[in-house]
């Protein structure tokens, strides 16, 4: 049974993207609506058993995530609501969504939105498709500090992976 679902914004490499056997990856174009996203991902999380964790890779800014048709950010992340049953934690690999007071407010709400923790880095990204040399392996690392976003508005980090024992993020997934 699937636990694992990957966003994958289309725009980014995508020959890295399935490393663990319980993972289905939404590669989501940029004529893609955030609702048709969203509907389809209920319906993997309707049938994807308990666990289930969400990992984001696409560009970010603070607060912005480039994903789908009209990107993520405060304005619209609410739209993600219907979700939030189904998530134990997300991931987001996006350069700076976590960074200054716009990326921490962005993540919080995401946070209060999927009732999940979310994690997100404050620096630039790298460890995607073929900038590695260990493609998807590099990408279960923190690349630079991630910050954990809890639902109840704490937020706790940085998480690196030199203090993190094998550098992954989510250790149940192996």
């Amino acid at each position: 049974m699937s636990r694992v679902l990957i966003w994958k914004d289309s725009r980014l490499n995508a020959d890295d993207i399935a490393p663990w056997d319980d993972t289905t990856v939404m590669l989501v174009g940029p004529k893609i609506p955030l609702a048709e996203m969203v509907a389809d991902s209920a319906k993997w999380a309707a049938h994807a058993g308990s666990g289930r964790y969400l990992m984001i890779y696409c560009h970010g800014a603070p607060g912005y995530l480039q994903i789908c048709k009209e990107g993520l950010d405060l304005s619209n992340v609410t739209k993600l609501a219907t979700l939030s049953p189904y998530f134990d934690s997300v991931d987001i690999h996006a350069c700076q969504v976590a960074k200054g007071q716009t990326g921490r407010a962005f993540c919080t709400k995401l946070a209060q939105v999927l009732v999940a923790p979310v994690a997100g880095a404050v620096a630039l990204q790298g460890n995607t498709g073929v900038e590695t040399v260990y493609g998807w392996l590099d990408d279960s690392k923190y690349d630079g500090d991630y910050y954990l976003h809890d639902p109840s508005g704490a937020r706790s980090g940085p998480l690196r992976s030199d203090s993190n024992p094998g550098g992954i993020i989510h250790p149940f997934l192996y």
